[in-house]
């Protein structure tokens, strides 16, 4: 009895182990895929939460790689595996766009952002933005942190708009050049910078670390907006069906909340 017992178990080991494979096998087929997003460090945190959204939603919940928009560029130039690229500025899109990095068709504008002044809370100063700022002085013997201008959006923004007033020249030696605009809210979070020049949003997101001193008019900068697009390397049928999600009205309020603005 006891050897038919351990017959008719192994039978039935060998009977499940032929079907596993099979079974799982069907299971990956079928599964949706889990697209990989390529976006701007500006938009680490409401992205976190569009992701979350989508996943509400019974889509698989995208992962995130998030940095500088150059830096992001440079990835998806040496193929890394991208799905849909998030840019901080128009100029960085039609950089991949020129060299069909992007599908053209399913490029769209998602969101639009305000450059501002900030600085630590415990060290706030008064500051009109406009022509004749003397932003040198207010920084006593402190330092201004911006992304770099040579190539990040947010530090372009704050180079134009500062050149725009004539206070850009009178910054030569105390500028704190950072690797993105989240780098540079996070040197005026620790105490580290006397003042920084970052998005609307990374204020907000920063809480009572900073105070915003003052924002800068749209027409000291270029248009600050948010392109996005499907890689043209991607096969994934959801990268499509991502951006399309970009475009719904619980996104669109994620990212009021988080203070971007429509594009316009």
């Amino acid at each position: 009895m006891n050897m038919m017992a351990r017959l008719i178990a192994a039978c039935l080991t060998m009977a499940i182990a032929a079907c596993g494979p099979e079974v799982e096998t069907h299971a990956d087929a079928s599964a949706p895929e889990s697209i990989v997003v390529a976006a701007a460090s500006s938009l680490t945190d409401v992205m976190k939460e569009i992701g979350a959204l989508y996943a509400v939603e019974g889509k698989p919940a995208p992962r995130f790689s998030f940095a500088a928009t150059p830096e992001l560029v440079r990835q998806i130039e040496q193929g890394a595996e991208t799905d849909v690229f998030v840019s901080a500025d128009t100029e960085w899109m039609d950089y991949v766009a020129a060299r069909n990095l992007i599908d053209a068709s399913s490029r769209r504008n998602i969101a639009s952002n305000t450059l501002v002044l900030i600085a630590p809370a415990a060290r706030v100063f008064d500051m009109t933005i406009g022509l004749g700022m003397d932003l040198r002085a207010a920084l006593g013997d402190g330092r201004i942190a911006i992304a770099n201008p040579d190539g990040v959006p947010a530090g372009k923004y704050a180079r134009d708009a500062l050149q725009s007033f004539g206070a850009w020249d009178a910054l030569e030696g105390v500028i704190a050049r950072t690797e993105n605009v989240r780098a540079a809210l996070r040197f005026v979070e620790a105490g580290e910078a006397a003042a920084g020049i970052v998005y609307e949003t990374d204020a907000i997101a920063a809480g009572d670390a900073v105070v915003i001193v003052g924002r800068f008019p749209p027409s000291s900068h270029a248009p600050i907006l948010y392109p996005a697009a499907v890689v043209s390397s991607s096969q994934a049928e959801e990268a499509r069906a991502f951006l399309d999600f970009l475009a719904t009205d619980g996104v669109m309020q994620a990212l009021a909340r988080a203070g971007f603005r429509a594009p316009q």
